[in-house]
């Protein structure tokens, strides 16, 4: 009875990702859970997300062609537009300015409709842009019809680049469980960072 028992055993190590380990879905992309069956819709759906995480992390302008609509809706803090084109066009300007991209999808990361052709993701976006190592968690929600991502808005705190900038939080890569802020610095973890976000110009420009 022990040999059935011990390959059982070595089978589900072999299906479940270790505890807290990820593995790599796609280049630059990781995700510490597991992935939905083949085949199914719910794994369509995971992969369109996939494909987009690539197309940021491995500036993959293939990538994001296939995973999004001609007319796809993408909006973030800041700034909404329409149309692949210009989507496309916003992937070029980030791959101008970042170098050593990678994101990472957390075990818990996904939620999804397939009713609704409606998806979401907690994610973690690493990137060196502008001088600094850049850490942010992020939350993207997405409606999928006719196998194309056809509305993508993503939920981010732009604070947190310039607090780690700052050394009050810390550049955690791949924790277990995401948090809308990463943990405090050492020299910060007793007291809690006041800061605001208000414009450094005026409308209309003077």
């Amino acid at each position: 009875m022990v040999k059935p028992v011990l390959s059982a055993i070595v089978l589900v190590a072999a299906l479940v990702p270790a505890l807290g380990r990820a593995e790599a879905v796609r280049p630059n992309v990781d995700f510490a859970g597991v992935v939905e069956p083949v085949g199914s819709k719910r794994a369509a759906m995971q992969d369109l997300i996939f494909d987009l995480a690539t197309a940021w992390a491995d500036c993959n302008v293939e990538a994001m062609t296939s995973a999004v609509a001609d007319t796809v809706k993408f909006s973030y803090p800041t700034t909404a537009y329409e149309g692949k084109a210009t989507m496309l066009k916003d992937l070029e300007t980030f791959c101008g300015q970042a170098t050593d991209t990678s994101i990472f999808f957390p075990a818990d990361a996904f939620y999804i409709d397939v009713d609704s052709g409606r998806i979401a993701a907690e994610l973690q976006f690493r990137t060196f842009q502008r001088g600094n190592r850049q850490v942010v968690n992020d939350v993207w929600v997405a409606t999928i019809a006719d196998d194309k991502i056809t509305v993508i808005k993503e939920y981010l705190d732009g604070r947190v680049k310039d607090l780690q900038a700052q050394g009050v939080l810390q550049l955690e890569e791949s924790p277990e469980f995401l948090t809308p802020w990463p943990p405090r610095t050492e020299a910060w973890e007793a007291c809690f960072p006041i800061a605001k976000s208000a414009p450094i110009n005026t409308c209309p420009p003077t």
